[in-house]
């Protein structure tokens, strides 16, 4: 029963989109009914599934398909992010039918919408990394209709970033499982969990590891794979961004989970390893968030630095193993109140984008003055966001913090050099402060300041939100709420049921989140904060006429600066190499029919030299005096057929082989 359950939880969105598609094509009213029903549907089966299993976890496995089978399990990680994703479908499709109200090819829109859903499912209920691969591989391409949905030519090229990233990202993730198998033979988590316990992790394993987690990672939006990110959720449709931002992201993150607290299980060089892309990707994020000029980008570039603190999380309690309580439950409630916080966002987005189609800062200014219920909506996702204490943001970055700290006065215990680690502490504190200056830039932006030509227009807009959608984000933005109001009665309870997926102990103990200590790490940030929006959001990145400036060089994108040019590289070396093996055949061939391939004339006869080479061996005496001679000549000819064959096939095998790159490659460059 749980089998079938849970694979009709994961199936049934693919089914139910086809038929959505073909049914919202002949009677398009019913088109919206149907995918909310779908949705509604696959929250009933996830609640009652948490309901039998939350406390008591099963798993089970689908032999004989795909190879190695399908498993799945129904742990509290897995029941917690399935519900998440579920019910930030049911919101997200909920508002998409008065956000997709005057689009085009809605019915592909909710086909791919929905089969999305299915690839995150299952994603989030595997049990093995193959499973995992099947289901995330489906996820990133059936997402990318949803990032071209409007077909304009941004959209495009975004698209296609996106589906490189997605491409390259799956080669090397599916490169790194092969390791891991070739190493371990199973790809099941528990398995590697027993194994790698029991054995010291060779090179190899850690090289397959890493290719793993830059696969996850660069889904997650994680540092040097983050690029799609910023392109592709500022040019999809809000509902799409928001699920982007909130789930998609966070099954890179689930991968890098299971790597490590399964394959690299208190590994120091692995916890340095991840911190160190943690803290790139939070700081750079960050930055890119401060200088955008573009809403949706803006809230782009904020989740991947919020991925980089979540990964921070991780990757100190790696260093921590079973200490490490802090890193872990605190970088799963970061990934929950991140979700919940840009599903706000991202839904508030749609709503400018909606009435008035625009992104650009200088155009949107002013928006949302005369908006209460609005600003009210994107103020609690700001304060969210930024941490701000009562909001669900503080709980989990202090969370996060106190595993930082920890570590150091375990690190001084030992006399251990730590500035390394207080540097750690001070980028995390700094990028906190980022956060707090570009949420009030935008929010200045869209609620305090005047537009110089359209605010009349603006204030004027009564009708900016149906009713049915205020209500979706009234739930939305209560749960930033009271996740943040009640941490100890309801966060510690929920996260210390994942104490065993995460191997690490439970918090048997109230934490004073409130405490001067705990605070102080907040005040520091929004301190900082405030400076940066004062100093340098006011004065650097805003003119005399108060127009925000996109002073960001674009000289330092990296898929123009390093992708392309690698690529195109790549393009030039394999072809170089091809060629060489092409003439390197020639040559082998030519030197054959100049040597012992060649004819020469034998006794009146037109003789090859290895006839001659095995005449020499021949007796006159013998019944047959050529034998030698014939067999010699007998085993060059079928040489000479061999190597006809060989070499006309594997010219085409390398003619294929090039014309397989440069179609790849064409695709990925768009040339």
């Amino acid at each position: 029963m749980d089998l079938f359950l849970t694979l009709f939880i994961i199936l049934f969105p693919i089914i139910g989109g086809i038929g959505v598609y073909f049914i919202g094509n002949k009677v398009e009213k019913v088109r919206e009914i149907l995918a909310i029903s779908i949705n509604a549907i696959e929250l009933v089966l996830m609640i009652i599934l948490i309901i039998l299993h939350y406390n008591n976890p099963v798993s089970f496995t689908l032999d004989k398909i795909c190879g190695l089978g399908l498993s799945f399990s129904l742990g509290s990680f897995n029941l917690i992010y399935g519900f998440l994703s579920v019910f930030l479908w049911m919101m997200t499709i909920t508002f998409s039918k008065e956000y997709m109200k005057h689009y085009e090819n809605k019915g592909r829109y909710y086909l791919f919408y929905l089969i999305t859903l299915s690839g995150v499912m299952g994603v989030f209920l595997s049990n093995d990394f193959m499973t995992t691969f099947i289901f995330f591989e489906l996820m990133s391409f059936s997402s990318y209709p949803l990032i071209i949905h409007d077909e304009k030519e941004e959209s495009k090229k975004a698209g296609l970033t996106y589906l490189s990233i997605a491409v390259v990202s799956g080669m090397i993730l599916l490169m790194g499982l092969f390791i891991i198998y070739s190493e371990l033979h199973t790809l099941d988590f528990s398995s590697i969990r027993e194994l790698s316990a029991s054995r010291e992790l060779s090179p190899t394993l850690y090289a397959g590891g890493i290719l793993v987690m830059l696969g996850f990672g660069a889904k997650a939006g994680m540092y040097p794979l983050h690029i799609w990110l910023p392109k592709a959720h500022a040019v999809a449709p809000a509902p799409a961004s928001s699920l982007l931002s909130g789930i998609m992201t966070k099954t890179g993150v689930f991968g890098i989970i299971i790597l490590a607290s399964n394959l690299f299980y208190g590994s120091y060089s692995f916890g340095i390893i991840l911190l160190v892309f943690a803290l790139i990707t939070m700081v750079l994020g960050a930055i890119l968030a401060l200088f955008s000029v573009n809403l949706k980008r803006t809230l782009a570039c904020s989740s991947m630095s919020q991925i980089g603190f979540i990964l921070t999380g991780i990757a100190f309690m790696v260093l921590l193993k079973e200490e490490g309580s802090l890193g872990a439950f605190g970088s799963l409630l970061h990934m929950i109140n991140h979700s919940f916080i840009k599903l706000v966002l991202f839904m508030c987005a749609g709503v400018v984008v909606m009435n008035i189609h625009a992104l650009n800062l200088n155009d949107i200014k002013g928006f949302g003055r005369k908006k209460p219920f609005l600003m009210i909506c994107f103020l609690i996702g700001t304060l969210g966001i930024m941490g701000i204490p009562s909001f669900n943001g503080y709980i989990s970055k202090t969370m996060i913090h106190e595993a930082i700290v920890e570590y150091i006065e375990v690190k001084e215990l030992s006399g251990v050099s730590l500035f390394g680690f207080k540097t750690v502490e001070y980028l995390f504190l700094f990028s906190g402060g980022l956060t707090i200056a570009y949420m009030i830039k935008l929010f200045v932006c869209l609620f305090i300041e005047k537009n110089p030509t359209r605010q009349d227009e603006f204030d004027s807009m009564k009708n900016y939100l149906s009713p049915l959608n205020k209500v979706v984000f009234v739930i939305s933005t209560v749960m930033i709420f009271v996740i943040g109001i009640l941490p100890n009665v309801l966060d510690i309870k929920v996260l210390n049921q994942t104490s065993s997926f995460y191997q690490v102990e439970e918090i048997a103990h109230r934490i004073n989140f409130f405490s001067f200590e705990n605070l102080k790490g907040a005040l520091i940030s929004i301190s900082i904060g405030l400076i940066v929006y004062f100093f340098i959001v006011r004065l650097l990145l805003q003119n005399k006429k108060k127009e925000y400036l996109d002073l960001w060089p674009k000289v330092l994108d990296l898929e123009t600066l390093v992708y392309v040019p690698l690529l195109k590289g790549l393009f030039y070396i394999v072809s170089f190499v091809v060629r060489v093996l092409d003439l390197l055949m020639d040559g082998i061939i030519y030197i054959l029919r100049k040597t012992i391939l060649r004819s020469y004339t034998y006794k009146y006869e037109k003789k090859s030299l290895a006839y001659r080479l095995g005449s020499l061996f021949d007796k006159k005496e013998n019944p047959d005096p050529h034998r030698y001679a014939n067999k010699a000549d007998q085993f060059i000819t079928a040489v000479s057929n061999a190597q006809s064959e060989v070499g006309s096939s594997f010219t085409f095998a390398l003619t294929m082989l090039c014309l397989g790159i440069v179609i790849i490659i064409t695709f990925l460059l768009v040339v």
